[in-house]
């Protein structure tokens, strides 16, 4: 059993999910899917939440197997000690990459909006050193400050909608359909990047109270909202700008926030920005915590995890400062959804695959 600590509700699983998948997709998701899908961007987003679903039942079906284990503590039971160790490592730095290229697609935004002068590692190492502040804390913790700047999500729906009282044409979607369904497809596989994060379910699984089908459903409704806050984005995104405005920009929310005038509020795309930085916190601290888990649990030591977070945040420090340039930055994004698909969909199913034979192999033994 976990320590009383270490437990969290359904409810605070489901904020924990939110928090990690809504980050660097509020900027970038909107001119990168309608890269591929144009005018159905919106519809690739929603079917890329529909495909999130179905990982997200793989994921919980597995972890469901080893109730009482994490990722890191049924790995070897499945695959036996030594490959059980090696994919033990290879998932951490999976978490290290994720959690690294949220920093960097950071770090641009803040470098390129705010402070275009400042370094990038300062921008970076600012954020590692916040994030660390509350990645040492125990999951409790982290779930309570997760569920309280949830109302940051709402502000930033609020923001966003005041784009449709300015000029929109729903003309620029239509028709519905007319990219064809592989555009809108490829146009999901863009979009499966940012709805990433799902996957703390089998770390949070066994730290998690309740029935298992109540933390089924606490996953599925975060992932659900979160892949309708990215429809409202992507679709505010392609009413507001035509086809050729949107190729020409890069995070066309901040362009679409920056547009909006306030009496009271002068560049309010700044304040945005400064509301989705802790969203970008909140998303790479759960990379963080993954991370730290897994470096300790090779430990065997429950007492090392404060250590394993400090070298945590090191390695996220290091990592994310490898591309510099922009051209080098899409190649790491790349390599993080391609990673995405091996990590989170192909080796879970590998995994619940050979679980369920070796469970009908001991079965026939005790029968036989």
């Amino acid at each position: 059993m976990t320590e009383e600590k270490n437990s969290i509700t359904p409810g605070q699983l489901m904020f924990i999910v939110i928090q990690a998948q809504i980050g660097i997709g509020v900027f970038f998701l909107p001119s990168e899917v309608h890269a591929v899908a144009n005018g159905d961007a919106w519809i690739s987003v929603l079917i890329a939440g529909l495909f999130v679903q179905l990982f997200v039942i793989i994921l919980w079906l597995l972890s469901r197997r080893f109730p009482y284990d994490s990722l890191y503590g049924f790995l070897p039971k499945i695959l036996g000690k030594q490959l059980g160790v090696f994919i033990h490592v290879a998932y951490i730095c999976f978490f290290i990459i994720q959690g690294s290229n949220s920093l960097t697609r950071y770090g641009e935004v803040i470098q390129d909006w705010i402070l275009v002068r400042t370094p990038k590692w300062a921008i970076i190492g600012l954020m590692c050193i916040v994030c660390w502040y509350l990645v040492q804390e125990n999951l409790r913790t982290i779930a309570r400050f997760f569920v309280l700047v949830s109302v940051l999500i709402v502000l930033m729906i609020v923001i966003a909608s005041f784009a449709y009282s300015v000029h929109v044409n729903f003309l620029h979607i239509l028709p519905i359909g007319k990219e064809g369904w592989w555009n809108i497809f490829k146009g999901s596989n863009e979009a499966m990047l940012s709805l990433l994060g799902y996957e703390l379910l089998v770390i949070c699984y066994p730290f998690t109270q309740g029935k298992s089908i109540e933390k089924l459903k606490a996953v599925s409704i975060a992932t659900a909202f979160s892949s309708l806050f990215y429809v409202f984005l992507v679709f505010t995104s392609l009413v507001v700008f035509s086809a050729n405005e949107l190729q020409l920009l890069p995070q066309p929310v901040l362009y679409m926030v920056k547009s909006l005038s306030f009496p009271l509020i002068e560049r309010p795309d700044i304040y945005f920005i400064s509301i989705w930085s802790v969203m970008s916190a909140t998303s790479t601290i759960s990379y963080m915590f993954m991370t730290a888990k897994g470096i300790s649990h090779l430990y065997k030591r429950r007492d090392k995890y404060r250590k394993a977070v400090k070298y945590t945040v090191v390695f996220f420090f290091i990592v994310a400062l490898i591309p510099q340039d922009k051209q080098k930055i899409e190649i790491f994004n790349e390599i993080s959804a391609i990673l995405g698909y091996i990590f989170v969909f192909i080796i879970p199913l590998c995994l619940l695959i050979i679980s369920i034979i070796i469970q009908k192999k001991e079965a026939r033994k005790m029968n036989g």
